[in-house]
């Protein structure tokens, strides 16, 4: 076989893993799987089952680099750099994630909030110097896990893209494998002597050796028959 025919259908076999592994991203996650927020007005996936999905899908070959924050009032944003190696090319692949936690403060008495004005309690509640004694011992870890769901969000639907979202796109496959009966129709269309149908399935189908080798072997069947 000429190498560049093989190259081609080498080609052809990758992007249709490539193709699969892009479904499988894509699937929708497991409603089991998902946690209320504390308002109980939104779902989420917690990051338990965002890094096991990782390590599922990626075989455990993903890591984190340059978390970055910087504090604002009285919260923390930050972002967090997602690499993962592909499984079919093995191409290095980066997602940048972001997100922001709210830095807690210690809560007021019912008499001390009777004492503010709603804009007293909104200045208490902005000023860091007020904050949990531990709060950012329980905010860091919280901001890099939003910043990691965040990224990995942008590789597909399974990591929670769509969740609480109204309009939701669904994956569709550009590359077609021949079917087994769609295999069959084109025989029967050669066989009739539409022996360009071959190209016609070429074109718009992958198809592989066997499927290649039959389909040159019915022509030939069919040119020396006549």
């Amino acid at each position: 076989m000429p190498e560049t025919q093989q190259l081609f259908q080498d080609m052809d076999k990758a992007r249709l893993l490539m193709q699969d592994f892009t479904r499988k991203l894509n699937a929708e996650p497991d409603p089991r799987e998902f946690d209320k927020t504390p308002d109980g007005k939104a779902n989420y996936l917690p990051i338990s089952f965002v890094e096991m999905t990782l390590d599922e899908l990626f075989l455990g070959q993903w890591s984190t680099e340059n978390f970055k924050w910087s504090a604002i009032t009285n919260e923390v944003q930050g972002s967090i750099d997602l690499v993962i190696m592909h499984p079919i090319t093995g191409r290095e692949l980066r997602r940048t994630g972001a997100g922001s936690i709210v830095i807690t403060v210690d809560s007021l008495s019912t008499e001390e909030k009777d004492k503010m004005s709603k804009q007293e309690r909104n200045l208490y509640a902005l000023d860091s110097s007020n904050k949990k004694p531990n709060a950012l011992d329980l905010a860091f870890p919280k901001l890099k896990a939003e910043c990691i769901k965040n990224a990995a969000q942008s590789l597909g639907k399974i990591f929670g893209r769509d969740i609480n979202r109204k309009k939701r796109d669904v994956f569709k496959p550009a590359l077609k494998a021949l079917s087994d009966e769609a295999l069959q129709a084109v025989l029967k269309r050669i066989e009739s002597g539409a022996v360009e149908t071959v190209a016609l399935a070429e074109a718009n189908f992958i198809l592989t050796d066997d499927q290649k080798a039959i389909l040159n072997g019915a022509v030939q069947t069919k040119q020396l028959g006549n």
